[in-house]
């Protein structure tokens, strides 16, 4: 009996080690990188920009442009940033950016690296540059 509970507590610890090693993992490649995204149609002119920072003191700033026209009609443009803090967890084995605004929303996404070495965020691919957050 004293041989299997050392076998779980053993099997635990590990776990947790395994479990803090990929939170840090990701904490340490995403502090003070870039991430961008961009996607665009030739067909119609539509074009959609963002941009995520995430500053190694715990906050981000995530900015979103998108642009549209189709000739013959009318088009446009808007942006839109958010700002606030971020951080990594491990949530029932899946890891999850969680966030929360300056405007006290919060949530998370999933996050995982893509074979292509894009991160994904919630389904969106971004391209990331290492100590290019500006902040």
């Amino acid at each position: 009996m004293k041989k299997v509970l050392c076998t779980i507590v053993l099997s635990l610890a590990s776990f947790h080690a395994v479990a803090n090693s990929i939170v840090d993992q990701w904490k340490a490649g995403l502090s003070g990188a870039r991430l961008t995204s961009y996607s665009g149609s030739a067909i119609s002119s539509n074009s959609t920009l963002t941009i995520i920072n995430f500053c190694r003191n715990g906050r981000y700033s995530y900015y979103k442009e998108g642009s549209w026209s189709v000739p013959g009609t009318a088009g446009g443009a808007s942006n839109n940033t958010v700002t606030g803090t971020w951080d990594i967890q491990l949530i029932n084995g899946v890891t999850v950016l969680t966030y929360s605004t300056d405007r006290g929303e919060q949530g998370m996404f999933p996050i995982y690296l893509q074979n292509n070495g894009r991160v994904n965020i919630g389904g969106a691919a971004y391209a990331v540059e290492q100590g290019r957050s500006g902040c």
